[in-house]
Formats: structure tokens, sequence, C-alpha cells
């Protein structure tokens, strides 16, 4: 039992009545229980509490985690399920209503508005209930701890994805410049380093190709729409040979940083696209689709080419490759400006504070305890490895040496969306308290990062490209990441008001504004429209951004231990 009573000078029966009566009030007990010698939880009586979740990372179908077979694993094993409803629309919008009302989700993951929800009081310090009641989350993130504390000394977010050691991805997973198969197979396997090269393999392609399924050819589309703007706004950081540290550039020796909207590549990358577009091969519609359209327009078959994220445009390559066509799928380039120049389109191994799971107001002390159990559950190696493996059996293998691989035909399980909604894997997979890189036993901690998988993966018509490249994987055409202990920069946490935060904005206005007329003008009036925007860029207050992130990098790296 985990309750004890203070019994008086009273006899036996007694005493085992009111220890019979402690065990009933046990049961009736939730994970909330504060005591230490206890880990019951509304489980222990058959109750199910339901909290609400409001997931902001990206669009989805609402639903109960109890609901899929890793949420219904939870929810016996701890006595709570989540109702996750998910964005729909513009996230500003919806934050800004949550915060004039006051009213909020018990969990809630505000993505770029998170500094919004913390300016305005609506999450809680999680410190004293990671300390007290989270052991494998102060496990899973012990090195980051320092790095999740805002400049209060907070911490009100769990991000997903604590670095645990660097796993390669056998296929490229973060940006890339991606050329439809069948076009590297009509020209026999080009190989494009430069922008140049990657231009010229398309424009050829489509002066022969007009027309594709029935519809004009589309030579190079991009994702503009709301926050997302930043796969085009970003080209010029990785042409230049940077990783993504979003709208700034780091010095390796230094650590001083320096924007970049106003400066050369920013202006070679949009004169690029100002003479394809004047070439007709870039989307015209490119700054006007939304989201949904974007991936509608790369499945169509229409695009021979596109710069984006993997796991952005994720759904879109997916769709491609379930249908059954190989050479419609795309393959991914590191391009540069020119040659020489070391591409980082690979991430190193980094951590990102924010955004993040925070706990809002809204639960009360005992939903507070509830939730961060449940958090803390989800942290569990064992646990992470059902959220990302699966069921030894059926989606995994495990060999004599403890390797996990897959089978082909758990490959296909594992990739099937159906089942991957039914498991739970849609909605468990990010978002959560998440390991990344590597398990205890360096088994990877994604399937599609570890070589057995990826190997066993390719198709013949995979292999078909991997020899006509000379290469074993897919990555293997990218360089090798630079260790960066500070990466990614533009996690840094930004105060709601501050100089830099009204940058941001700024400066995101005008690029969504300025882009589209400087990539779509005449080319005589290139010029104009260029110098048009950086005089507008430079009565920005971009020095107090740099002075901002400059301090939180060098704050990190000393963290780091550099």
């Amino acid at each position: 039992m985990s309750r004890f009573f203070k019994i008086g000078l009273f006899g036996v029966m007694l005493l085992l009545l009111f220890a019979l009566i402690g065990c009933s009030d046990d049961t009736e007990e939730t994970s909330g229980n504060d005591s230490d010698d206890t880990e019951e939880t509304d489980e222990s009586s058959g109750e199910v509490t339901t909290f609400k979740f409001f997931d902001a990372s990206a669009p989805g179908t609402d639903i109960n985690t109890s609901e899929t077979r890793l949420g219904k694993i939870f929810e016996e094993e701890t006595g709570v399920n989540f109702d996750i409803e998910h964005i729909v629309g513009d996230v500003n919008t919806k934050i800004g209503t949550m915060i004039a009302s006051g009213e909020y989700p018990h969990l809630m993951n505000a993505e770029q508005s998170t500094d919004a929800v913390i300016d305005a009081g609506a999450y809680i310090p999680l410190n004293d209930l990671i300390e007290e009641h989270a052991p494998n989350i102060k496990e899973m993130y012990g090195p980051y701890l320092e790095m999740m504390k805002r400049d209060d000394g907070n911490i009100y977010l769990i991000p997903s994805g604590a670095a645990n050691g660097y796993a390669a991805p056998p296929n490229p997973d973060q940006g890339g410049w991606w050329i439809k198969r069948e076009v590297l197979k009509a020209m026999d396997y080009p190989q494009p380093k430069t922008l140049d090269d990657y231009f010229n393999i398309i424009e050829e392609y489509a002066a022969e190709n007009p027309q594709m399924d029935g519809a004009d050819t589309i030579g190079f589309t991009a994702l503009t729409y709301d926050w997302r703007f930043f796969a085009f706004s970003n080209q010029p950081m990785h042409l230049a040979g940077y990783p993504n540290d979003g709208g700034i550039l780091v010095d390796m020796d230094t650590l001083e940083t320096e924007v970049y909207g106003n400066k050369d590549i920013t202006k070679d990358w949009l004169m690029k696209i100002n003479e394809v577009n004047d070439k007709g091969l870039f989307d015209r519609e490119a700054f006007t689709q939304n989201y949904d359209e974007y991936l509608a327009k790369v499945t169509s078959g229409r695009v021979l080419g596109f710069f984006d994220y993997r796991w952005q445009a994720g759904q879109a390559l997916d769709n491609i490759q379930n249908a059954d066509d190989p050479y419609a799928e795309y393959m991914a380039f590191p391009i540069v400006f020119e040659e020489g120049i070391k591409d980082q389109y690979l991430d190193p191994s980094g951590f990102v504070a924010s955004p993040g799971m925070g706990i809002t107001t809204s639960a009360t002390e005992e939903e507070q305890i509830q939730i961060i159990k449940y958090l803390d559950h989800l942290a569990q190696e064992e646990v992470q490895k059902l959220i990302m493996w699966g069921f030894e059996g059926e989606t995994y293998e495990v060999d004599e040496d403890g390797r996990y691989y897959r089978t082909e035909e758990q490959i296909d399980l594992a990739a099937d969306q159906d089942y991957r909604d039914e498991t739970g894997w849609t909605y468990f997979e990010w978002g959560w308290p998440r390991m990344s890189g590597l398990y205890s036993d360096g088994n990877a901690v994604e399937p599609g990062r570890q070589p057995e998988v990826a190997v066993l993966s390719y198709d013949e018509t995979d292999k078909e490209f991997l020899d006509a490249y000379g290469i074993e994987t897919f990555s293997e055409l990218f360089s090798k990441p630079d260790e960066r202990p500070w990466f990614p920069a533009w996690d840094t946490p930004i105060e709601q008001g501050s100089p830099a935060q009204i940058y941001e904005q700024q400066v995101d206005d005008l690029m969504k504004s300025s882009y589209p007329k400087i990539a779509l003008a005449d080319p005589g009036e290139f010029e104009a429209e260029w110098e048009n925007y950086v005089d507008q860029f430079e009565q920005l207050d971009y020095e107090a951004y740099e002075e901002v992130i400059t301090e939180s990098v060098k704050r990190k790296a000393e963290l780091a231990g550099n």
C-alpha cells in the first residue's frame, strides 16, 4: 500500500480495517497523486482522464489518442488519453484568439506563436514538475535542460528531438533540390552541382516536353505559403554552403552572426529565379498557392523540380512513391552557387528548444502532474522504440547481434498510411518527447536511418539510380555535416515586442511582399525592384536581431563545452 495512517491505541482488527480503507482510497486516486511512494494512475481504478491537446505543427485528422493502437496501450498504462485538435487555417490567428479569450487546451504546441503564448503567461513553468515527477524526461533531455530554460530560468516547453549521437540518414531527410527521375533517366543521369547546372537540366527537358500528363509542364515550383515561406527564402543560405540556421549566417570561427536578406547571395538567388521566370520555367502560382495546392501540384507529375525539406514535402513524395511509378519519383541533389562550395544540407547533431509541448494554465495542479507523468512515460527508451519501430515480429525483427531490421513486407506495412493511422505512428512519431540519433544499444532511433532498413527498402529502380551515380545510399551525394554545437540558431527565444522580434515580423512581411515583385519582374526592372527592397530592408533594426542570435549561439556553444 502507498498510504499509511496514524494509528492510535486500537486493536489489530481496527488497524486492518483502516488499512483496507486506505487501499480503497488508493484505487480512486489518479496519477496526480503527489506521493513519492506510489506510481499508481487512474488505470488502477479503471478510470480514464481525457485532456485536450492542440497541435499547431501540421494539419491532420482530429482524434482521441485511445482510438489508435499505441494510444490505447498508453491509456492502459497511465490512465490518460488526449483529444488532439490540429491546426486549421492561420496559426497566429488561432493562437491570438486563445490569448484574447484566456481559454487554452491543457497541452499545446503553438509552433511559431510559442513566444506569444509564453509572454501571455499561458504556459506554466515545468522545472519542478520535471524534477519531481519526470525522471525519464530528465535522463533524455539531461544535456539540454539548461538550453531549454528561458531568460527567466524557467522551462516552458518539452521539444521533440533530444539528440543522442549522430545517425547519418541513408536518404536525404532535410533540404534538397529535387528533380524527377524520368528527367534524369532521359538525360542519361546528369549530376547537377551548381544552380546553373540544375536549371539547365530543367530547361533542356522542358523544351522537349512542354506537356506532361496532359497539362503544361512546370519547370520549377516553390512553397511560399504562410509560415512555410522559409522554404523559398532559405535558399541563399544553402546555396552558399550554410546549414539551416534560419535567417542568419554563423561564422564558424568567431560565432558572430549576420542576416543575409540584404546580401549578394540573396540577390543572386532572386536573379536566378527572375531569369527562370522569364524563360517560362517558374510556376507563376508559386506565390499564391497554399500548402495543399503545392503538395497536389508536386504529386500531379507536372513539376520537374523544386527545393524543399523532405519532411515538409513528404506527403507529396510519399503519395508519388505509393502510386507505384518509380520514374515519377524525385531525387535530391546538394546544389550550391558554384563548384568548390561545400554543401551543408544534412543537419549536424543539434537541439531545438522551441517549439514544443507546453502545459497551460488551464490544467489544475493535479492535472499538471498527470500530464507530465504521461509525457515521462513516453520518454522511456522502450516506449520510444515502440513509438518509432513498432512491434517486434510485426513491423521489425532483431538479429542475433541485437540489430533491428525490417523485411520487405514490414517496410511496405510501415509505409502504409492506413496502418500508420491505425497504429498511431501518424500522431506519436513527432511532437511528443522524443529521442533522435541512437538508442543506448546502438540502433538508430528512426528506422529510416538504420542502414539495414534503408538498403533493403531500395527497389530495382532505386538501385538503377544508385548504380548510375556510383553510390550505395542517396545521401552519399551530400557532404557530411560539420560540427556546430549551437545548431540550429533559429530556435533562439526572442522576447515579444523587443526590437529583435519586431525585426523578425517586419522582415517576414517585407520578404513576402517584395520577393514576388522581384522574382516576377521584367528582367529590365530587376535591379530597381531589388534596390527598392534593400532600401526598405536597411531601415529595419537587423543589428538588434543579430545581437540576440549571436548571444544565443555563443551561450549554446559554451553550454556544449566549446
